[in-house]
């Protein structure tokens, strides 16, 4: 574009503005969407669309929407809109973005949070978009927006609960033995796993178990509690152990059962002999060590706050006996 049609672009700009708010159009902004994206354990997730009508021969550029969270009164959260936002001249650009808050920063500040269920949550958004700089025309062009939610309660504990292996038969090992290749006494071998299963030396170390791939079944519970009252439903779900550092067994459960406020998830898996590594061992001897375990659900919250299920994801560990 040509320094000539610039200048008479900026110079009808400032004589439609010298007109009078009548004659002529300003940006509008709106909030086209605001909904709880996703949940987990720690924190809640808002997904937040703002579309922008820029009326100008001229692109618009800022820096995006700053926001701040209140629940229950108490101010949590401040935060900005991350990257640019441009609208092109004459145009209409839509942008989405995410903000996540941690619920720690709730706990720290709202009284007696493990007596509630549902926080009320508000959103005071402003967005400022910098205008031409033509004379007479302001600086800016601000926006506000007040925006409501209500999220639930959640203080959560996990714990892994009747952790337990049993060792494979005679059959699995023999048919093992065979697709690698190897010929074993399946008696012996099974009394070798009984015993390394259960913490100790075999007294009768007829192979070693890294050579096969055995199916060894484990079973456990998947304990989450909530120590406020927000409730926490839902009917499967998607889980990774991880044993003293190590992937053990990855799968999904819809053994599910709720007493009050805590989730009860039992698992049962398997995972290969080859999985029997130094750190395993020393779990099966300790009889404790640490987990971590990785969870994916789908929660129905009430249709007020969103009607279709949201994502429950969490990562949370610690340590267990068995």
């Amino acid at each position: 574009m040509t320094t000539k049609r610039v200048a008479l672009i900026l110079a009808l700009v400032a004589a439609g503005l010298g007109a009078g708010a009548q004659s002529f159009a300003k940006p509008s902004a709106e909030i086209t969407k605001f909904q709880i994206e996703a949940i987990s354990l720690r924190d809640v997730t808002f997904l937040f669309e703002l579309s922008v009508k820029n009326p100008y021969p001229l692109g618009l550029k800022f820096s995006g929407l700053t926001l701040d969270f209140s629940v229950e009164g108490a101010k949590v959260f401040s935060t900005a809109s991350a990257g640019g936002f441009a609208v092109p001249a004459m145009g209409t650009k839509a942008n989405r973005f995410t903000v996540t808050l941690p619920y720690d920063s709730i706990i720290k500040l709202v009284k007696n949070y493990a007596s509630k269920d549902w926080l009320n949550t508000v959103v005071n958004g402003k967005l400022s978009i910098p205008l031409p700089r033509i004379p007479g025309l302001p600086a800016d062009i601000s926006f506000s927006y007040k925006l409501e939610k209500q999220i639930p309660a959640i203080k959560p504990t996990l714990a892994i609960k009747g952790f337990k292996v049993t060792p494979p038969s005679a059959k699995e090992i023999a048919q093992a033995a065979a697709k690698a290749g190897k010929q074993v006494d399946s008696n012996k071998a099974m009394a070798a796993f009984a015993d390394i299963l259960a913490g100790k030396t075999p007294s009768s170390p007829v192979i070693d178990p890294s050579e096969l791939d055995v199916p060894i079944r484990v079973s456990f519970t998947i304990e989450i509690g909530n120590d406020a009252k927000g409730p926490l439903a839902f009917n499967a779900l998607g889980y990774e152990l991880i044993i003293n550092g190590e992937r053990l067994v990855v799968g999904e459960s819809s053994d599910v059962r709720r007493e009050g406020q805590k989730i009860f998830v039992t698992v049962v898996n398997t995972f290969s002999s080859k999985q029997l590594s130094k750190n395993i061992r020393s779990l099966l001897k300790a009889k404790k060590g640490s987990f971590q375990v990785l969870g994916s659900a789908s929660i129905k919250l009430p249709d007020s706050i969103r009607k279709d299920p949201v994502a429950l994801d969490f990562d949370e560990g610690g340590t267990f006996s068995f």
